[in-house]
């Protein structure tokens, strides 16, 4: 999602397909959901409805969408609950089957996000517009950098566990080992 590194795709890999992730693109209205709802309830961490609120709210419980609902429906949390209503709709884009479904799906969540009146809406509305078509490519190949990112963890989890190498072959090949 970030411009250097389309940049330097496009650049080195010209023949290359683009494809937004999905988690990247999911993630977007996180930092500002979690903004507000410290605003409003404090950043008490025992308090369950920070977990809830950034949940899929499609696999949530019946009785914990019901405790979300209920938050969302209290005076004062019009905001959080339209950042909220976004975030589902992120989720239940990705649910959609098929490039021709996703296409209008994607055309009606950035057309209704052109009314709000959250600025934060707007900003997303143009990411969605600037990126729709590596948003659009996940639906045809369904590809995610996941694999990528578990390389990722797993290198800094070896640099850790070693308290770093100062030979870079041995940290390769106690990689490569660790890898298969």
């Amino acid at each position: 999602m970030c411009d250097s590194f389309k940049t330097f795709a496009v650049d080195f890999f010209p023949n290359a397909r683009l494809v937004a992730d999905k988690f990247h693109v999911l993630r977007l209205l996180t930092p500002h959901i979690n903004k507000k709802r410290k605003e409003l309830a404090g950043d008490r961490r025992k308090n369950p409805i920070g977990r809830l609120l950034l949940k899929n709210g499609y696999q949530l419980e019946y009785w914990k969408r019901k405790i979300v609902q209920q938050w969302l429906d209290q005076p004062g949390h019009e905001e959080i609950r339209e950042l909220y209503t976004y975030k589902e709709a992120l989720h239940k884009f990705y649910r959609t089957k098929g490039i021709r479904k996703a296409s209008g799906a994607l055309t009606g969540l950035t057309d209704s996000m052109a009314v709000s009146s959250l600025k934060v809406i707007k900003t997303l509305r143009a990411t969605l517009l600037k990126r729709r078509k590596e948003i659009l490519a996940y639906f045809e190949t369904g590809l995610t950098n996941g694999r990528t990112e578990g390389f990722n963890n797993l290198a800094k989890l070896v640099q850790r566990r070693t308290f770093g190498y100062r030979n870079f072959n041995n940290y390769r090949l106690r990689l490569l080992n660790a890898c298969q």
